[in-house]
């Protein structure tokens, strides 16, 4: 039997937070999704001058953060591909493969409003479907009402419920002060950011 609705949730998670797992649990719900695929970026264009951790910690992690959640599973097919990690290559080569009516990308306010700054946007946004979220600073129906976006408001579904101001940034900092992330992170992600010495 085939997965009606699934979603693709991508990102660096680095580490994975708290915020992810809720905020995925709520869209699934909102949206009677079956499943959420969570996405480690291999080479993330976005972050190239940025440290990021390596792909198997990266990975490991999000495995760790989702494992007691049956509607939730882990994909490593950015990871596995050379070249950087753009969402358009990812709907081109990975979606069709996926066994669902629809598929789903999951993404932020802020990355809707530098949309047509990503690679290969009218293709993105044409073929693409979208579930956003809200963000801190960013009022999606203004960015909607923008003339540019007008020609794909049929592939955009707005989630504008429940959402945890918490940043991977702010978790990696908190350990470089040795402050406690407990609560922040499932407790197993906790307990390997710890085990492995990251982000000191």
């Amino acid at each position: 039997m085939s997965n009606n609705k699934v979603a693709i949730f991508g990102g660096t998670f680095d580490p994975p937070h708290l915020g992810h797992l809720i905020l995925s649990e709520q869209i699934k719900n909102y949206f009677e999704l079956d499943k959420i695929i969570f996405m480690p970026a291999g080479r993330p264009p976005h972050k190239r001058e940025q440290c990021v951790s390596s792909d198997k910690d990266r990975l490991k992690m999000v495995e760790l953060a989702v494992a007691d959640n049956p509607f939730f599973e882990v994909s490593d097919w950015e990871i596995k591909s050379e070249g950087y990690s753009y969402t358009a290559r990812t709907l081109k080569e990975f979606v069709p493969n996926i066994n669902a009516e629809k598929v789903f990308f999951i993404i932020g306010a802020d990355s809707l409003a530098d949309i047509f700054d990503w690679h290969k946007p009218d293709y993105l946004l044409s073929r693409g479907k979208f579930i956003v979220f809200k963000r801190p600073g960013y009022e999606l129906n203004k960015i909607l009402q923008k003339s540019k976006y007008q020609a794909y408001l049929d592939n955009i579904r707005l989630y504008q419920g429940i959402s945890i101001d918490l940043s991977s940034s702010f978790i990696r900092n908190q350990v470089k002060e040795n402050n406690s992330i407990k609560y922040l992170s499932h407790d197993n992600v906790v307990d390997y950011i710890y085990r492995k010495d990251l982000y000191r």
